[in-house]
């Protein structure tokens, strides 16, 4: 058989697999050790697998993911995100879908602090959903908004979706960060502006809270100084050119350990439970990276990544048409995959095809991060939608996705926004960085 339809046949059994329940990760680890085992002897393929998995572990840029895990968890079990949402609700509690409103802007502040999604999205469902439900709010509606904001973790600096995308493309962390926040501010705020417009609407799916005096109001502002100033250390840090991303990383995990002691919340059950829970994900993320470098090396030694570049190119396609083919293939790839899976897999196939195309890496990143967002509120994996699920028990998976869709057509018309002025991710870029 001819090594390049052999890599291909090879990819295909890796879907399969993961289609039917395998970790993806191991999916891609087991297809290619056998494909590497095949083409280039057992020794050699032992010889790359313990290169790869090496050089995986012990990359400088890849450190920054579980140092802001880290900090994300931290920040949750020391209750920096019940007072941010605390502080929000004071000041728009009282509009229509007001506290939907608030959690929205609740989990785009946390977003400052965890490059999580996951992370995000388990916390607001653990802190907002039962005030939502407490306030009258209708399930639905409560749920589906909170697994959507969870994807804010990806679309506000720092993010691991950004992390990993500009590793596999060789960019700069920080200009993946700066390129995010037009698109990521622009999406929240669509985000709440149909939350109050629903609400309006239909005044059943959140009724409208007693509003809190201008004392209250004053007096819960030093709750959001904490997620502030964390964003000053991390972005300001990057920005200035003080740190390097995963040192900013560090002093975040830093800072947020002084704030929550000057704020009296360390306990040892706090920091334990920070740490398992972020070694858990971040061992998740490092495994997915070995697998998607090995399959990357594998489709690179059969010539399929050649051929599909090659393949692509001669069918002469306009930019435009490229464009939405890629929306096609990640919004398929998003309903059978998890979001992190889906990007270690293509990037490194479907950057070359770009790059052919003329299309800015930087713009890409941020493309196909909204669409990872897309993804994770995307039936019938949806990764979110399980995470609220697994916390909120008493709401059935249908209702989570029917409470979630409307914020699909949201990221759609907010890609759109971005593909019809790329310059909502590119102007910031250009203004501080001199590669443009």
């Amino acid at each position: 058989m001819d090594l390049v339809y052999l890599g291909y046949l090879l990819a295909a059994l890796m879907l399969v697999m993961a289609f039917y329940g395998m970790p993806i990760a191991y999916a891609m680890c087991t297809v290619a050790s056998i494909g590497l085992c095949i083409t280039l002897g057992p020794v050699n393929a032992a010889t790359q697998t313990m290169f790869v998995a090496w050089e995986q572990a012990s990359n400088f840029s890849l450190m920054s993911i579980p140092l802001f895990i880290f900090m994300g968890t931290i920040a949750f079990h020391c209750g920096i995100v019940t007072d941010i949402f605390e502080a929000i609700r004071k000041w728009i509690g009282f509009l229509p879908g007001g506290l939907a409103a608030s959690g929205v802007l609740a989990a785009t502040a946390f977003g400052a602090v965890t490059g999580s999604t996951a992370a995000a999205t388990a916390t607001m469902a653990t802190t907002v959903i039962p005030e939502l439900e407490k306030s009258g709010y209708n399930q639905t509606f409560a749920a589906g908004t909170m697994a959507a904001s969870g994807g804010f973790a990806a679309m506000i600096p720092p993010s691991v979706f950004l992390i990993v995308f500009a590793v596999l493309a060789d960019q700069s962390i920080g200009e993946m960060f700066i390129a995010v926040i037009g698109p990521g501010v622009l999406t929240s705020l669509l985000f709440v502006l149909y939350c109050i417009i629903a609400c309006t609407v239909f005044p059943r799916m959140g009724p409208r809270q007693p509003p809190a005096t201008w004392k209250e109001r004053m007096l819960v502002l030093p709750a959001a100084l904490p997620v502030g100033i964390l964003f000053v250390i991390v972005i300001g840090s990057i920005f200035a050119g003080f740190a390097t991303p995963t040192e900013s990383a560090a002093l975040g995990v830093v800072g947020v350990l002084l704030i929550s002691a000057c704020m009296r919340r360390i306990t040892k059950e706090n920091i334990l439970n920070a740490f398992k829970e972020g070694s858990k994900m971040s061992a998740a993320i490092f495994l997915l990276f070995i697998g998607g470098w090995l399959m990357a090396r594998l489709l690179v030694t059969t010539g399929t990544t050649k051929h599909m570049v090659s393949w692509f190119i001669g069918m002469d396609m306009s930019y435009e048409h490229l464009i939405f083919l890629l929306f096609i293939l990640y919004l398929i790839l998003g309903c059978i995959l998890e979001s992190i899976s889906i990007l270690i897999l293509t990037v490194p196939f479907v950057l070359p095809i770009t790059l052919q195309y003329g299309m800015d890496t930087v713009w890409f990143g941020v493309f196909v991060t909204m669409m990872m967002v897309m993804a994770g509120i995307s039936p019938p994996v949806g990764l979110n939608i399980f995470i609220v699920r697994s916390i909120c028990p008493h709401i059935s998976i249908f209702s989570i996705y029917k409470g979630a869709f409307p914020f699909l057509f949201i990221m759609c018309a907010s890609i759109l926004a971005l593909c019809i002025w790329p310059d909502l991710a590119l102007f910031l870029v250009k203004q501080m960085f001199s590669t443009y």
